[in-house]
């Protein structure tokens, strides 16, 4: 039997660490999983094994630049003794960025978003939030400029027409041009999962994986990853629960993959990853939380967009 996933997201969102990841929990065997190797094609060993290396040497991931995707084919057996082949391609995060800001993917990118199984990727600690109308009044104000839908007409009159782009009002601010990538994390988000639900990428019915990865920089605010969403994603999360089309189902899974800060190659070590690859059972430093539930399996996502 042959099932494919994909893993989406944003540019620095944790898609490699967590392949990295489980590709060390499924060949190392410390802890109990779902889900286990029966067999990787040969031509995509060496890929896995430079990844997980880095990942148990607590050293950060090298950026997937490319705008294709880099497959990787596994061959897993379930719990219940079920095998299958799981397609699992792992996709730069520029490349999704290029569908907000572009409107077009590769055509080998497009391929591997119409698999079934979704994992949306979401970085707790990079997420761009939106400009507060409050915020930006408040801002306004303390500059000595009212706020365009305060001023009276007369006041408009005297001031003549805002600037143009690159233009200086009469403070000497120059006017920042809007472009897609300023976007909030949210809103670019939301439209991956339109484009996931209309032609040419409408495929039915799936099921969605939501990762909030880095889990461990806020696990101490001790929120639920649902509650997490509601609070810093409330678009998104709109969206999940009146949004998607029918028969779609949705899962939303906090999860520490690397359970601490990791080394940059270009930096001194860290006393955060100095602490990581002090432990004894590197795939201890995993953290998965689904409702109440916190263990250690990797698989649990994967398995679930499975069942």
């Amino acid at each position: 039997m042959s099932k494919a996933i994909v893993a989406l997201g944003l540019p620095e969102s944790g898609k490699t660490t967590f392949l990295a990841a489980l590709w060390h929990l499924l060949t190392n065997k410390k802890v109990l999983v779902r889900l286990s190797l029966v067999k990787l094609a040969a031509e995509e060993a060496a890929y896995l094994r430079e990844i997980a290396t880095r990942w148990v040497q607590a050293k950060k991931q090298e950026r997937t630049f490319h705008f294709g995707s880099k497959t990787v084919k596994l061959t897993l057996q379930s719990e219940g003794g079920e095998v299958f082949d799981l397609t699992f391609p792992d996709i730069a995060g520029e490349a999704f960025s290029q569908m907000w800001e572009m409107r077009e993917c590769t055509p080998s990118v497009a391929d591997a978003l119409r698999a079934t199984g979704v994992l949306l990727f979401i970085h707790v600690d990079k997420i761009k939030p939106p400009g507060w109308i409050a915020d930006d009044a408040a801002l306004a104000e303390g500059m000595g400029d009212a706020p365009r839908d305060t001023q009276t007409d007369a006041q408009v009159a005297a001031e003549g027409a805002a600037p143009a782009d690159g233009q200086a009002n009469a403070q000497g601010e120059k006017a920042v041009p809007w472009k897609p990538e300023s976007s909030p994390s949210q809103v670019q988000l939301v439209d991956i999962l339109r484009c996931l639900q209309t032609l040419p990428l409408e495929v039915g019915p799936r099921k969605l994986a939501v990762i909030l990865s880095a889990w461990d920089k806020v696990e101490d605010d001790a929120v639920s990853p649902e509650r997490f969403l509601e609070m810093h994603l409330p678009l998104l999360h709109q969206y999940l629960s009146h949004g998607l089309n029918a028969g779609w189902k949705q899962r939303i899974f906090g999860v520490s993959a690397q359970g601490a800060e990791y080394d940059d190659v270009r930096s001194a070590p860290t006393a955060d990853a100095d602490r990581m690859r002090d432990m004894e059972v590197p795939s201890q430093r995993i953290k998965v939380v689904v409702g109440e539930v916190t263990s250690h399996d990797l698989t649990v996502p994967v398995d679930w967009l499975l069942e």
